[in-house]
This record gives structure tokens, C-alpha cells and sequence, in this order.
């Protein structure tokens, strides 16, 4: 399973801020190593999910929206648009397949989406 680089950078973005608030997209940048440009896209994306939100003056920047015990990285991957899905017939927009009902390994692809589900649901952003 491949993850987009969305996802892993905004895990890191997010990470980074579970450590330090509040923090400008800038220094996220420079010490993540993630062109701000790109970082600026992830950010809209984690704001309008409520992740994150802005602190506006001097020493503002970016801060966690709730407590990092509390934000799963499924969260965070859902956000950026990431989907676990290992085939393209499952997931929250499934496409259509014309062996869906007959398909002998679709409950194993079944098992395995639900078991990464589960996985990055009960990660979260308080990793010691």
C-alpha cells in the first residue's frame, strides 16, 4: 500500500504542531522539508476538517484544533482526501466493478480495509 504525499505530509505537518504551538507554516516547512506551497494546500484541507486552526499576530501560527490524544491519523488521511481503500470497488466512493457480487476476494480485501482502517484509527498524534 502506497500513501499519497499528502497524507504524509500532513501526519508530519500535524505531528510537528503536537510538539510546538503555536507554529508558522514557514517553520513547519523548513524543518519538515516540505515546499510551503504544498504545505499551505495540506493546511486548508486540515482547517475545513477541523484539525487545526490559525492564530493570527505576532508569535501566531498554527495549533492543534483539540487535544493531540484525540486526533487519529485516519482523521488526518480522511482530511487530505486519502483513501485506504487496497481496491478501487471499496472505500466511501466506491467504484463500480462488474464482479462485485460474485467476487471470490472481496471479503479478504474487505478485512484488510477494515483492518488499516482500525489501525490509523486508534494511532494518534500523542506518539511517545
Amino acid at each position: 500500500m502506497k500513501f499519497t504525499t499528502y497524507s504524509r505530509y500532513a501526519i508530519r505537518a500535524m505531528l510537528h504542531l503536537s510538539r510546538k504551538v503555536p507554529v508558522p507554516l514557514r517553520k513547519i516547512s523548513v524543518e519538515e522539508k516540505i515546499p510551503e506551497r504544498f504545505l499551505e494546500q495540506v493546511f486548508l484541507k486540515l482547517k475545513k476538517a477541523d484539525l487545526v486552526k490559525g492564530k493570527r499576530g505576532a508569535g501566531g501560527g498554527y495549533v492543534l484544533a483539540r487535544e493531540k490524544e484525540k486526533i487519529n491519523w485516519l482523521s488526518i488521511m480522511e482530511a487530505v482526501d486519502e483513501g485506504l481503500s487496497p481496491v478501487p470497488c471499496m472505500g466511501p466512493v466506491p467504484a463500480e466493478c462488474p464482479t462485485f457480487n460474485e467476487c471470490i476476494v472481496r471479503k479478504y480485501w474487505e478485512e484488510f480495509y477494515e483492518f488499516t482502517r482500525e489501525f490509523f484509527s486508534e494511532l494518534t498524534l500523542d506518539i511517545k
